[in-house]
């Protein structure tokens, strides 16, 4: 077991904690410059990536494993978005301007990196994509700009965005000038699960997008087409009856991204749909057993049941139930929310089909 000992510290006179075989010098770390005496915290330790060598990894041939969409007829759903970004295409080419900043926002699985990927083809230029808090300091997004040399940025989950970080980028993205130097334009593109944190937080960033568009719910019938479309693509060969896409269509909680995996789960398993969904615990309309457990207990009371309860009862956390289970329910109009959770008569009417089976 390591046993610790204290010494003076030979600059400031305090003491410092140390291990009993310490063959250092007696001053402490806030001396040595490690931390700020000051604010008594770290100082910002700049780390330099190594050199990635990927020489030795095997070459993929031209052939893709998976499908995505290379333009905007093969993206399903979202006529709004495509017709503002096709005209916004035009527009800009006629009168030579770059394509200004994009705000995407909607649920996770929805199609926001496929938009913004789909609109670098068309604009023909660079796509450089990462995630918001991996970049943490203005000499990292330099870096994304050298990268990506003026096509188009795109930083998911912009929500998570550093506020230094925000504030430092704001006159790069409105006007294309760092330190009063003049940089080479580029679009800056955004995508949020959480468009309500982001303009809490950062309202000043989210004003300097000139397009800002929350993605719409998709319909069953364009869930069933892009899940075949999808399937058609990327599985060639297998054959699959057309009410198997109505059936995933209607069991993913209106998210491309679900419906995919649904999709190949059927494929890789081998199995039925419905050994499919059970599998996953899904037992009608997207409905999951959780999401019966909770409306079950709502229905036995009047008085409705606070978060808390919710939580323990389902023996999960509150942040779990309000993410994968509550938004959904709210969304399908099967509970509403006062001081508390209560079942509307949609749910409770919901329960009886399921009971009738």
């Amino acid at each position: 077991m390591l046993t610790t000992t204290f010494r003076m510290c030979e600059k400031c006179n305090q003491s410092f904690e140390v291990l009993e075989n310490y063959k250092g010098n007696n001053i402490c770390l806030s001396c040595q410059g490690y931390f700020d005496k000051e604010k008594d915290k770290p100082m910002e330790i700049v780390i330099k990536p190594e050199i990635l060598d990927i020489s030795n990894l095997e070459k993929e041939n031209n052939e893709r494993y998976f499908w995505r969409p290379e333009k905007f007829e093969d993206y399903c759903g979202q006529e709004n978005l495509k017709s503002i970004l096709q005209s916004y295409l035009k527009g800009c080419k006629e009168i030579n301007k770059t394509f200004p900043n994009v705000l995407i926002s909607g649920q996770a699985g929805t199609g926001k990196t496929t938009i913004i990927y789909l609109l670098a083809k068309y604009l023909n230029v660079s796509f450089v994509e990462c995630v918001a808090n991996s970049i943490s300091s203005p000499q990292q997004f330099i870096d994304k700009l050298i990268e990506v040399d003026g096509g188009i940025l795109f930083l998911d989950e912009l929500q998570v965005i550093n506020k230094k970080l925000a504030n430092f980028i704001l006159p790069i993205i409105e006007d294309y000038q760092c330190n009063g130097q003049r940089i080479k334009p580029f679009t800056f593109a955004g995508a949020t699960t959480e468009l309500g944190t982001l303009i809490k937080k950062f309202k000043p960033l989210v004003d300097r997008f000139k397009i800002n568009k929350e993605l719409e719910a998709y319909t069953i019938e364009e869930l069933a087409q892009l899940t075949k479309q999808y399937k058609e693509k990327s599985f060639q060969n297998k054959q699959i009856e057309e009410n198997i896409y109505l059936k995933i269509a209607k069991n993913c909680r209106g998210t491309p991204r679900i419906a995919i995996r649904l999709l190949e789960s059927y494929i890789f398993m081998n199995c039925s749909i419905e050994k499919v969904l059970k599998s996953y615990t899904i037992v009608k309309d997207s409905l999951t057993e959780k999401d019966i457990k909770v409306l079950k207990l709502l229905n036995e009371t009047n008085k409705g049941v606070g978060l808390k309860a919710l939580a323990s009862y389902l023996a999960t956390s509150e942040e779990n139930y309000l993410y994968q289970i509550e938004g959904y329910l709210i969304e399908q109009g099967l509970i509403t929310i006062t001081t508390r959770r209560i079942i509307t008569d949609k749910g409770k009417n919901l329960l009886t089909q399921i009971q009738k089976g």
